[in-house]
C-alpha cells in the first residue's frame, strides 16, 4: 500500500499561480474599504432618525401640553361666567357681576399663571330660548333698564398673560412659535321667571260648572237668584272651586323646579255695593313671593267672601302690571309673564287690548285662558296676540286643570351654560 504524502502550506502556495494571490489580496482589500464605507454612512443616519424622533416627541409633548392649557381655560372661564352670573342675580348689579368673574377667574392658573381679564372681556346680555331647543345670546348695555339681562359672556384670552401666552414645553422651534395663545367664550345663563296670575272674581265665578247663566251649584237650596249671588261660592261645585285647584296644581308643578319662580296673585271685578256688600274693581292679593303657601292662602282668604261685581279685565291687567313692574321687587334678571282668566264678558273698563300691547313693550308677555262656555274667546285671544303670549280655551274644571299645568311645565326655570 502506497503511503499518504502531507502538503505544506508553502508547496500549496508554489503551485497557485501569482495572479491568483493579487487577485485574492485586492479582493479582500477592497471588502474592507467597503465594510469601513458602510459604518460611516450609518452614523448620520442613526444622527437623523434620532433627531426626528426628538421631534416628534417634542411635537407629542407641545400638543398634549396646548390641550391640558385649553381645558384649564375652559374651566376657568366657565366658572368665572358662573361667578358672574351668582353675583348678578344677587346684587342685581352688571359691574359687580363683573368684578366677581375678574376675581374667581384670577383664582384658576392657566398654564401655571392666572387666568387675567378685564372689564371689556365680559359682555351682559339676555339669552333666550329658540325654536331648536337652544338659547341665543344677544348683548345688552348696562344703561338698559328695560331689557331683561340674565346673562353673562366671558371672552378670555390668553394674550392678557405675562409674555403674551403660555410657553411651550419643548423645542418651541419647531412649531415656529415660543409661545401658545387662544381665546375662548363661556356663556352662562340663569332663567328666572316672574309671573303674575291675574283672576276673574266677578259674581259669575260662584256658578256652577254648567254652561247656563246665574246657574249655582246646590240647587240653591231654596234661595232666590238674587240670596245666592251673596252667598260663599261653593267649595267644590262652583267655577271658583275649579279655579282654586288648577291654582294649587299651578303651584305644585312650579315646586318640584330647582330655581323657584316668583308668583304674585292679583284678581279683579268691578267696584259694586249692595248693602253691606262690596268689592273693589282689582286687587293685588299677594306680591311677588316663592313663598308658595301664601298664594294658596291669598286664595283661601278671596274664598271667604261673596264674589260679586262685574267684569272689569282692564283692571286686573294694570293691577298684575304693576305687581310685575313693582320697583321695589323687580329684578331685571327676571323674564316676567302674566296669565289671565277670566270666565265672561267685558262689561266695563277700558281697551284690555291696547293695555296687553304697552305690557308688551316692557317685555311682560301675556298668556290667557277663557273659562266656561260664556267667555269671549275672541277677546281673550286678541288679549294674548297683542301680549305675545298663548291663548288657551277651558270649558270645563278637568281642561283648566290641564292648561294651568301645562303652563307651569311650560315657564323655562333653569340654568344653563
Amino acid at each position: 500500500m502506497a503511503s499518504a504524502t502531507k502538503t505544506s502550506p508553502d508547496s500549496l502556495l508554489r503551485v497557485v499561480p501569482p495572479q491568483a494571490i493579487r487577485l485574492f489580496q485586492a479582493g479582500f482589500i477592497t471588502n474592507r474599504r467597503r465594510s469601513r464605507n458602510r459604518r460611516g454612512a450609518l452614523v448620520p443616519l442613526a444622527c437623523i432618525v434620532l433627531f426626528a424622533m426628538l421631534g416628534i416627541m417634542g411635537l407629542s409633548i407641545n400638543i398634549a401640553y396646548i390641550e391640558l392649557v385649553r381645558t384649564e381655560q375652559r374651566l376657568a372661564t366657565d366658572a368665572a361666567a358662573k361667578a358672574a352670573l351668582v353675583v348678578l342675580g344677587q346684587s342685581q348689579s352688571v359691574p359687580s357681576a363683573r368684578a366677581a368673574g375678574v376675581r374667581v377667574a384670577s383664582l384658576h392658573r392657566v398654564g401655571g399663571q392666572p387666568l387675567k381679564l378685564a372689564d371689556s372681556d365680559i359682555e351682559s346680555g339676555s339669552s333666550m330660548l329658540q325654536s331648536d331647543g337652544t338659547y341665543a345670546f344677544t348683548p345688552v348695555a348696562d344703561t338698559n333698564n328695560t331689557a331683561v339681562i340674565n346673562s353673562i359672556r366671558i371672552n378670555s384670552n390668553l394674550s392678557r398673560l405675562n409674555g403674551g401666552g403660555v410657553s411651550l414645553v419643548m423645542m418651541p422651534q419647531l412649531m415656529g412659535m415660543n409661545t401658545y395663545n387662544t381665546a375662548q367664550s363661556g356663556i352662562a345663563t340663569r332663567i328666572d321667571m316672574d309671573v303674575c296670575l291675574v283672576v276673574d272674581r266677578s259674581g259669575s265665578m260662584a256658578w256652577d260648572l254648567s254652561s247656563q247663566k246665574f246657574s249655582y251649584p246646590g240647587a240653591l237650596k231654596g234661595k232666590s237668584a238674587m240670596q245666592n249671588y251673596f252667598e260663599l261660592p261653593h267649595p267644590t261645585l262652583s267655577r271658583w272651586a275649579a279655579l282654586r285647584s288648577s291654582v294649587n296644581i299651578f303651584m305644585t308643578v312650579l315646586n318640584e323646579n330647582p330655581i323657584k319662580t316668583r308668583v304674585s296673585l292679583a284678581s279683579y271685578s268691578s267696584n259694586f255695593t249692595f248693602g253691606v256688600y262690596t268689592s273693589s274693581v282689582a286687587s293685588l292679593d299677594q306680591s311677588l313671593t316663592t313663598n308658595y303657601a301664601s298664594i294658596t292662602a291669598a286664595m283661601d282668604r278671596l274664598s271667604s267672601q261673596p264674589l260679586i261685581g262685574n267684569t272689569n279685565i282692564a283692571a286686573g291687567l294694570r293691577e298684575g302690571i304693576n305687581s310685575l313692574t313693582d320697583p321695589n321687587l323687580a329684578k331685571r334678571t327676571s323674564f316676567k309673564t302674566l296669565i289671565l282668566l277670566t270666565d265672561g264678558v267685558i262689561s266695563q273698563g277700558d281697551d284690555p287690548v291696547l293695555l296687553a300691547t304697552s305690557a308688551r313693550n316692557m317685555n311682560i308677555r301675556i298668556h290667557t285662558i277663557a273659562f266656561s262656555a260664556q267667555a269671549d274667546v275672541n277677546l281673550i285671544h286678541k288679549i294674548a296676540q297683542a301680549g305675545g303670549g298663548q291663548s288657551y280655551v277651558a270649558p270645563d274644571a278637568a281642561s283648566l286643570k290641564k292648561t294651568f299645568k301645562t303652563i307651569a311645565a311650560t315657564l323655562p326655570n333653569m340654568l344653563t351654560n
